[in-house]
């Protein structure tokens, strides 16, 4: 990283922390995360002889919390370009570097880096504290060591990156929070989890299957669904969805006045 890239990562970190509610909400989202997959993760326990070999006790401490912490996550990556339009300071922004793919770049590595960092936290307090509910419950616990459980906890880290980077790309494109974020919430949330309950069959089949959040949350499972995508092969779909979101907000970015 050249200096004057490491010196606009720096104040893109600057202009992160001096929100007073970004560091707050982030912790305020690992502590839900952790929390609501306890819940979760202690009633579906209670079921897991009914599930057999397909009770996944990893996904489960995850998932339940990553529901709601994701819609927190990506509308904290919309703020990080919104932020700066609703105030002007994209102008003074753009005064003090000019090269916009420079500032894009490192406001997609401000928070991509925070977002992962931030994701492995709740990740592995999720799995851990999932377990001992789980385990509490009577059913069979997992650990770090079994098969496929450490690439589960650290691909949901990676998950939030790439959640908070389609925020950061949505918030780019549509310089409206409101907007940006009810993108964020549709692609992440709605369509993937409520959609295919309204789909037709075959079209609901096909979102479950191959919708990037659907695809990559693949990564989280230790127990494979039949047609569905291997885990890294659904994260890598989710991860070129976001890379192909980032390079449009890139050219958009470099090309619309301020």
């Amino acid at each position: 990283m050249t200096a004057a890239i490491a010196d606009t990562v720096r104040s893109e970190w600057t202009k992160f922390r001096s929100i007073p509610s970004n560091v707050p909400v982030l912790l305020v989202t690992v502590a839900v995360m952790v929390g609501a997959g306890a819940l979760t993760a202690g009633g579906a326990s209670k079921g897991y002889q009914a599930a057999g070999a397909a009770f996944d006790a990893t996904y489960i401490s995850m998932y339940g919390g990553f529901l709601f912490a994701q819609i927190s996550v990506g509308s904290l990556g919309v703020l990080v370009v919104t932020s700066e339009y609703a105030t002007g300071m994209i102008r003074t922004s753009l005064t003090v570097v000019p090269r916009r793919g420079r500032l894009l770049a490192a406001k997609v590595w401000t928070f991509g880096v925070i977002a992962l960092v931030m994701g492995e936290v709740a990740a592995f307090g999720s799995f851990l504290l999932g377990q001992t509910v789980i385990g509490a419950a009577g059913a069979p616990a997992a650990e770090l060591g079994h098969p496929g459980v450490l690439r589960a906890v650290v691909g949901m880290g990676l998950i939030w990156a790439l959640v908070g980077l389609i925020g950061v790309a949505l918030g780019c494109l549509l310089r409206d929070t409101m907007a940006a974020t009810t993108v964020v919430v549709a692609v992440n949330f709605i369509i993937p989890i409520i959609g295919p309950r309204l789909m037709p069959a075959a079209v609901g089949d096909w979102v479950t299957t191959y919708w990037p959040i659907s695809a990559g949350l693949q990564v989280t499972t230790t127990v494979h669904q039949a047609g569905r995508l291997a885990p890294w092969t659904g994260l890598g779909l989710m991860a070129a969805f976001t890379a192909v979101l980032l390079m449009v907000a890139f050219v958009v970015f470099r090309s619309r006045d301020a």
